[in-house]
């Protein structure tokens, strides 16, 4: 929330310097000109649709700002009620940025102009529309659909919020055309007309560097919280390890690097002996509890640049680069300590030179995992050998 604070303040200020500027460069007009009457007129209107334009740019920055942030506290398990702050502060910043496209659009626009506003004014409606669609995912508050609303944010919501951004930064920069040409009308009235154009041009310019160092600061925290939200797409809510769509890249990464380096790579699939049963005993939060800890135990025990992931409910996937089948049932036996509270698993392991397909490998451990529960679990198994071509074709 502090973060949204800090780019609210920043965007305001910003907004209040380009309206502070544009309305001294419309006093000194008043004041120091006595341009013919049509002349004045554009320049006041010009110099109104720019601030309205201008403020709608900073309300879009902040809109897309409060919704990435919002959506990664989400994820991280804080409510999404409209009792959450961040999620008023979003409906506010949405209902301004509406109200002050409206009123750009109550001004007389050139067709271009009016046809960029219809865009972001369209495009705003499907991003409220994407942002409702992620909130109802959210609510649900499963594993799944939470993953789902973030690669929602970071593929639909994220784009949708730059476009509008792109809309209303074309439509300013028409505007300052308009204000320029219309600034230049007035001057050809008189010297001191282009007096007042080489004074404005200088506030403009101002005005410029100081939008410009807001905008790319709200940009900047903007990303960070992405990267953040990217970073949280990728880790199992529960546990805290890779989650089953990392396991799935880097299983393929893993059998190319095997094919490329010669070195076989194993895969071993874990599943906690019993787990139903201590569910239905304990509850469900120690289950969770239990999970937990366990993952945290195996992932303590593994060597540095393999990878465990949770595969689904109490199964647990394990990558191991450059470690031939023997070495990797060695390695499931330091493992089978490692789980908390005496809690045991039942382990299938497999090995591959990378020249199959990842799927296979999983296929031929999880093959091994079901021989070793069904011969008394609190046991790991080594899977069935592949075939070579020629044996195959005997």
């Amino acid at each position: 929330m502090a973060q949204t604070q800090r780019i609210g303040w920043n965007m305001a200020a910003a907004v209040a310097a380009v309206m502070t500027l544009v309305f001294a460069a419309l006093v000194s007009s008043w004041l120091g000109i006595n341009a013919e009457q049509d002349g004045k007129d554009a320049v006041v209107e010009a110099s109104r649709l720019a601030r309205l334009v201008l403020e709608a740019d900073a309300r879009a920055n902040e809109l897309a700002a409060l919704q990435a942030e919002f959506a990664l506290a989400a994820l991280r398990g804080e409510p999404v009620g409209e009792a959450n702050l961040q999620r008023r502060a979003y409906r506010r910043a949405l209902e301004e940025l509406r109200a002050n496209l409206r009123t750009v659009g109550e001004a007389a626009l050139a067709e271009p102009e009016r046809a960029l506003l219809n865009s972001a004014s369209r495009a705003l409606e499907r991003f409220d529309k994407v942002d409702s669609e992620i909130i109802s995912l959210l609510r649900r508050d499963a594993q799944l659909d939470r993953l789902e609303a973030s690669a929602y944010v970071l593929e639909s919501a994220a784009p949708l919020a730059e476009h509008i951004a792109n809309l209303i930064r074309t439509l300013e920069s028409q505007v300052a055309l308009r204000l320029e040409r219309s600034a230049e009308i007035a001057g050809e009235a008189s010297d001191r007309a282009r007096v007042l154009l080489v004074a404005f041009g200088g506030l403009s310019l101002l005005l410029a560097l100081l939008l410009a160092r807001s905008l790319a600061d709200s940009m900047a925290k903007r990303a960070e919280l992405l990267r953040q939200l990217t970073e949280l797409a990728r880790v199992d809510g529960l546990t805290g390890v890779a989650n089953r769509r990392v396991w799935d890249e880097e299983l393929a990464r893993g059998m190319e690097r095997a094919r490329r380096t010669g070195q076989r790579c194993a895969v071993g699939l874990i599943d906690l002996d019993n787990f139903k049963r201590y569910n239905d005993t304990y509850g469900h939060q120690l289950g969770d509890a239990l999970l937990r800890d366990t993952a945290r135990a195996l992932a303590t025990r593994l060597r540095a640049g393999d990878l465990i992931a949770r595969y689904g409910g109490e199964e647990f996937a394990v990558l191991l680069h450059g470690c031939d089948l023997a070495n990797a049932l060695r390695m499931f036996e330091r493992l089978q300590s490692a789980p908390p509270a005496g809690q045991t698993f039942s382990a299938g392991v497999a090995d591959s030179d990378g020249r199959e397909d990842g799927s296979r490998v999983v296929g031929r451990a999880d093959a091994a995992l079901y021989r070793a529960k069904a011969s008394g679990r609190n046991r790991t198994l080594a899977a069935e050998a592949v075939a070579e071509p020629a044996a195959r074709a005997a």
